[in-house]
């Protein structure tokens, strides 16, 4: 079986991080002989304005679009193209431009490679409109697994129209997440998607509590977009420092640059020396994948204080490596706590978030790491996802 898979956003030489777990999940299965896998992805770059309508104007003349391997990180085989973007150009024109250029891409990528069997849609924002067009186009049935928080607040009306018809016209739909799969419905989308839990490769974490500082040691991953909710988390640590003073804490993401001068790269230092916590904290702006499990492991427990959470990967990494979970009621990380995993608090409520850190520490030998990371495995692991994307694309 030969599968096109086209991602809403993807890893490129630019952009290293982008979508690199739509890339490995790609690999993971390629290598795995699930089916032939390629990759084709249309790049957003900013364009001056007059040079984009010329562009726009030719894509009405030309059937093709170069593609080029070297616009994207390899493994599985990809293939990239420039979509050129510009805020002087309407919405409904930009769409139009990049639907173009998708349809002209794929007739390039069949005559160059073959025709797929299938296409995979990874995000019905944007992917899913693409796909949508490429089969009534070219008749090749699609796919959609939804990854993405599924609200419309940042996208036009029409955009979001093209949205919903994606999802009513694939062949089958699925959310990473229960929570993820009712935001999808919620929206009156014709469609009963299937919950196929993100791939996190057990390979790479490891229960290794020889690691564990000797103090008890909060972590998060996160960024410092609001909804990712590292303020709270923050605020949760000054309550927490009211109850003891026995803890240290660890933030993960952009936000913890403390050279950084740029409000949303220096976030969790500024805001954490503004509430006098700062002596309590370690920060780290960015960590190589390889690295990622040596850092979950000198930790006791992990925290996630976002509003909303499609899946939450960092917190199955967490898991694997056999650390309890504190979460906020956030939706996708939803699907894996239970008593024997963590616990689950309200979303912004900084004393509930510090009662419930207190709580685990205070009863830390309850858990048992391995029952932690077994349920992690069992719902994202390498077996269990290679039998829900067979199944997926073959039955």
């Amino acid at each position: 079986m030969k599968i096109l898979i086209i991602p809403s956003w993807y890893p490129t030489p630019n952009k290293p991080l982008d979508g690199s777990f739509f890339r490995e999940q790609a690999e993971f299965l390629h290598k795995e002989g699930v089916a032939e896998i390629k990759v084709l992805y249309g790049d957003e770059q900013s364009t001056p304005f007059f040079k984009l309508i010329l562009i726009y104007a030719l894509s009405f003349f030309k059937r093709k679009l170069s593609i080029h391997q070297n616009l994207v990180v390899q493994s599985p085989m990809a293939f990239g193209f420039i979509i050129p973007k510009n805020r002087r150009l309407p919405e409904k024109y930009k769409v139009k431009l990049a639907r173009k250029l998708y349809i002209n891409a794929y007739r390039t990528f069949v005559e160059e490679n073959w025709n797929p069997d299938l296409i995979h849609a990874q995000s019905g924002m944007d992917a899913g409109i693409y796909t949508h067009d490429i089969y009534k186009s070219a008749g090749i049935p699609f796919v959609i697994i939804e990854h993405q928080v599924f609200v419309f607040h940042y996208y036009s009306r029409f955009r979001a129209k093209l949205v919903v018809q994606a999802f009513e016209a694939a062949k089958k739909t699925a959310a990473v997440s229960f929570d993820e799969r009712r935001q999808v419905l919620m929206n009156q989308t014709e469609c009963n998607p299937e919950v196929i839990w993100n791939f996190v490769n057990e390979m790479r974490y490891q229960i290794q509590l020889e690691k564990r500082n000797k103090e008890f040691t909060i972590i998060t991953i996160l960024n410092s977009l609001p909804i990712k909710g590292a303020e709270t988390f923050i605020e949760a640590i000054l309550k927490l420092s009211k109850i003891t003073k026995d803890f240290k804490f660890i933030m993960v993401g952009k936000g913890a640059d403390e050279k950084s001068k740029d409000a949303s790269s220096n976030l969790f230092v500024k805001k954490s020396k503004e509430l006098a916590v700062y002596e309590y904290g370690s920060f780290i702006p960015f960590l190589k994948r390889e690295k990622i499990s040596d850092i979950l492991n000198k930790a006791h427990v992990f925290v996630s204080p976002t509003i909303q959470e499609p899946h939450g990967i960092a917190v199955r990494e967490a898991m694997m490596c056999g650390l309890p979970i504190i979460s906020t009621a956030n939706g996708g990380v939803e699907d894996s706590i239970s008593v024997d995993t963590g616990l689950i608090v309200p979303v912004k409520s900084p004393q509930a978030l510090a009662n419930a850190i207190f709580q685990v520490k205070t009863n830390y030998a309850s858990y048992d790491p391995n029952i932690i990371r077994n349920t992690a495995v069992d719902q994202c692991g390498r077996e269990t996802f290679l039998k829900s994307m067979s199944d997926f694309y073959l039955k």
